[in-house]
């Protein structure tokens, strides 16, 4: 039996794939009305104004971490995209066709904050300084779908072929921008870093293989130099076909092997011997199902993939604030009546 551990101490051996006293849990984004329905009455958020966010306070975010048996605390610093937004029919945002078509939008309306004011830190440093017992994981975007996103899918898609000098100048410019500030995150003391960018549908990768190995793989080859902390990658969709090119970075963990297009059980089969495995509570349980659903599929995750080691319970994809409070809670109960490993 594994001696109790601190839950930074869990996570990180988790990653490195060693033994743990007991299966850990990561979220690294909790929606804040979420967040609030569990915690009741919270602090209020810490603005970034350089980059349009409200991060969780970090107080909040270990009460949080308690509550739901999490063993790490996280925050975000994620590079603005340039795009149309299109408002739904209950007049929440969503992300329209880009804006950066041409070289011509690229220098004219292309603009980061500067990674290196000292001021885009600040908000942070308390998440370093009163981070107690838990893991400190920052998670941003490193390049792909920033410039899936600025650029928009179609032309995206066109320019691969028609226009590469337009992917190569927008890849080039979020992923030198990401890789400045995880340099100064790592500098601070940040345990682990978690990149978000999606690469696939349910049906496979965005791009083809080789295109992803041109256009990718190269760019985030060279950010996983400054990377000097355990990497998690974060994909949705049917990665298989480029599995080997993620694992080929580098990265310690990748989340959340898609619950709605592949097996996460045959995935840890096959990889668990390379790559520690973050997820999957499948989001329409967590949405829509019943605390008794929930904790049923938390059990089956933590007894088929908790063997060997190098497993974390996550999420599906994230914790958004439609998420029942009750059944957070019963994930919660799940892992406190499961996860041990003396308790198998």
């Amino acid at each position: 039996m594994t001696e109790t551990m601190l839950p930074k101490e869990r996570v990180l051996a988790a990653l490195r794939r060693e033994a743990v006293d007991r299966v850990p849990y990561v979220e690294t984004t909790i929606g804040l009305k979420i967040g609030e329905k569990l915690l009741g009455q919270t602090l209020p958020p810490v603005p970034i104004p350089q980059l349009g966010l409200n991060l969780r306070h970090p107080e909040e975010e270990k009460k949080l971490s308690r509550l739901l048996h999490r063993d790490n605390i996280s925050f975000r610093l994620t590079p603005p995209t340039f795009s149309k937004a299109e408002k739904g029919a209950q007049g929440q945002l969503f992300v329209g066709d880009g804006l950066i078509k041409t070289m011509d939008d690229f220098q004219k309306r292309f603009s980061l904050p500067d990674p290196e004011d000292d001021s885009l830190y600040e908000p942070i440093k308390p998440f370093f300084e009163k981070k107690d017992e838990f893991a400190v994981i920052f998670s941003t975007r490193l390049g792909f779908l920033s410039a899936l996103i600025s650029i928009g899918f179609q032309t995206f898609m066109e320019s691969l072929y028609l226009n590469p000098e337009l992917i190569d100048a927008v890849m080039r410019a979020y992923v030198d921008w990401s890789v400045k500030v995880i340099r100064r995150v790592c500098d601070m003391g940040v345990d682990a870093v978690f990149t978000t960018d999606d690469f696939a549908f349910n049906s496979g990768p965005f791009i083809s293989p080789a295109s992803f190995r041109q256009w990718v793989v190269p760019y985030y080859k060279q950010a996983s130099q400054d990377i000097t902390v355990p990497w998690m990658i974060h994909t949705d969709g049917e990665i298989n076909p480029i599995i080997e090119d993620l694992l080929s970075l580098g990265i310690s963990g990748i989340h959340p092997i898609d619950p709605n297009c592949m097996d996460i059980r045959a995935f840890k089969q096959k990889f668990g011997k390379r790559v520690c495995i973050l997820g999957n509570v499948n989001l329409n349980t967590l949405g829509m199902g019943t605390p008794e659903e929930t904790y049923a599929e938390v059990r089956n995750l933590i007894r088929d993939l908790g063997s060997g080691y190098g497993y974390i319970v996550s999420s599906g994809n994230s914790v958004p604030d439609y998420v029942k409070p009750e059944n957070m809670m019963a994930l919660a109960k799940a892992l406190e009546d499961f996860a041990k490993y003396d308790l198998n």
